[in-house]
């Protein structure tokens, strides 16, 4: 192994997750020999410019979306609505992060090895190996002594196989590589199809009605619903929705099993009173929702009332984000064609539902989600790390074990959370697979020498991506006292069960904590043992918790282990 393929520390991936990941470590170790693997040409992840374009909104607001060490300016004013802005800002700004940010002579962006893909790792002794291929197809080995797997849950798109796709003739676009593509500015296609209901798929939607396209919308019929979709002008007494979140106050209001044991989150969520008036808090806000959208109430031919989300907002079973165009609503239900219906079929410029509608398509677009990132480990790894793999490649014995767990998890949640005890009528979606069996969403049971980066979703992903970061230095630095590996599995066991509970489909993987971030980020510095964050108990509760805060905890970190 030569010495420019052989590091102390390689990150897989230069989103928000890897790019804060090699700062923190570096800032900790700055003659470390680190080096970051990115298969782009670019950095960012979701907010890279080749994933980036116009209509393409944050759903975290300015002051919240940052880093602790360099502020973000603020976007111009018409680029910004009620403190969310322009993605393009947040790539711009980690554009610029990479490059001002230096350690021993070199800045982040020289450490980052791009159009890089890792195709496999393996562990070889006390070694990583990575098999890598390059651009010009040439395949390197990287070793490493710690690794980070910073690829995030948005890497691997998830295609779907179409009935007759083989005799389409036009182009299946994921999300993922939407922005890149010329399909809206092209004379030939006329006619666009939309699959699935989330986020990407109504920014795609939106996008198409607006470049003069005829737009069908097409949404399983089994399956978790429509997406929910969040007004950002909900009046708080904080500046924005985004920064009620952030505080204390706000997230104890969630039933979260990371929230502290304490009379005031018992009376809220273990008594029947508190539990009613969480649920009635959170109805209202629901309503809210349902009545900006006004499903049933706008004038449409064209099946807009199908777009209504089955699951209250509460309960994230599906997928969801904000609007951020004032005509979305109305423009969708003048027109765009929504289905809630299966295809049957494509035909070479047309689309066959299963209820026997047939209509032209020139495009189809999917806005279908991702598959976990976890395709560079083999079967064997992934039994190994206890990351998501098919249940019968595990022995019986770790089946049981994990089962048994569970169910003993799944029976305290409940009685600690009346309202998660009974979960509303819903589609609930099974996996197939393991969920993520890592404290705290992070660190293998087996092996104290990798680490699975942003792999949660968390509400505020570049919030808790910083606080991943810094609690990975101290880990790998053994500055965290660990519990022993039996309450590590008791604690993972209760993380997974409650996630099920909390979030039914969305939690299957373990993985899920959108309305989370706060006391998710608490707990890792509480693991770390610091405390520089806090202030005094009224304003701990009442002020939102912010990047700033974070820096003060990181930078009592840095003192401590002078």
């Amino acid at each position: 192994m030569s010495e420019a393929t052989s590091f102390e520390v390689v990150i897989i991936g230069a989103g928000i997750s890897g790019i804060i990941a090699a700062q923190r470590y570096l800032q900790a170790h700055p003659r470390c020999k680190l080096t970051v693997l990115e298969k782009d040409y670019c950095v960012g992840g979701v907010f890279s410019k080749r994933r980036s374009y116009d209509n393409f909104w944050t759903q975290w607001t300015h002051g919240m979306a940052e880093y602790s060490d360099m502020p973000m300016e603020r976007p111009p004013g018409e680029d910004c609505k009620f403190d969310c802005f322009r993605a393009k800002y947040t790539t711009q700004y980690l554009e610029k992060y990479v490059d001002d940010k230096t350690h021993a002579g070199r800045s982040l962006r020289d450490r980052i090895q791009f159009e890089v893909t890792v195709e496999k790792v393996e562990k070889k002794g006390s070694k990583w190996m990575l098999s890598c291929l390059n651009l010009n197809g040439s395949s390197t080995e990287i070793s490493a002594e710690k690794l980070m797997v910073a690829n995030g849950e948005c890497s691997f798109p998830n295609i779907p196989k179409l009935p007759g796709q083989e005799s389409f003739d036009g182009p299946i676009i994921h999300s993922e590589s939407f922005a890149e593509s010329d399909i809206l500015a092209s004379k030939t296609v006329k006619h666009i199809t939309v699959l699935a209901a989330g986020k990407s798929a109504a920014d795609m939607v939106y996008n198409a009605v607006k470049a003069g396209k005829t737009v069908t919308w097409i949404i399983k019929k089994n399956g978790t619903g429509p997406g929910f979709f969040a007004s950002l002008d909900e009046k708080t007494p904080w500046k924005n929705p985004v920064e009620a979140a952030h505080t204390r106050v706000m997230s104890s209001l969630m039933p979260s099993i990371l929230n502290p044991d304490n009379w005031w989150t018992w009376s809220l969520h273990s008594t029947r009173i508190g539990a009613g008036i969480v649920g009635r808090i959170f109805s209202a806000v629901d309503q809210k929702f349902r009545k900006l959208a006004n499903y049933r109430g706008r004038p449409s031919t064209k099946g807009f009332e199908k777009l209504e989300y089955d699951t209250d907002f509460f309960w994230q079973n599906g997928t969801g984000g904000a609007v951020h165009h004032d005509d979305f609503w109305s423009l969708v239900a003048d027109n765009v064609y929504v289905y809630r219906v299966d295809v049957k079929t494509l035909g070479r410029n047309t689309i066959t539902l299963e209820d026997g509608t047939t209509f032209p398509c020139d495009a189809i677009l999917c806005g279908t989600g991702f598959q976990p990132a976890l395709q560079i480990f083999n079967p064997d790894l992934l039994v190994h790390l206890d990351l998501p793999h098919k249940k019968e490649d595990e022995p019986p014995e770790m089946t049981e074990k994990w089962n048994r767990l569970l169910s003993e998890a799944d029976e305290k949640v409940t009685k600690k959370f009346l309202i998660l005890a009974k979960p509303p009528p819903h589609f609930h979606k099974r996996l197939s697979i393991t969920p993520y069996r890592l404290y705290n969403c992070m660190a293998p049971l087996s092996d104290d020498s990798i680490l699975i980066m942003n792999h949660i979703t968390a509400g505020n992903k570049i919030f808790a991506a910083e606080a991943q970061a810094m609690w990975a230095v101290a880990y790998f630095d053994k500055k965290i006292t660990l519990p022993s590996v039996e309450e590590r599995e008791n604690e993972i066991g209760s993380w997974v069960a409650w996630c099920r509970r909390r979030y039914l489909s969305n939690g299957e993987l373990g993985t899920f904590a959108g309305l989370d971030s706060i006391p998710y980020v608490d707990k890792l510095l509480r693991d770390i043992g610091l405390d520089a964050h806090r202030q005094s108990w009224w304003r701990d509760f009442f002020l939102p918790f912010g990047p700033k805060e974070l820096g003060k905890a990181w930078e009592q970190y840095l003192e401590s282990v002078k």
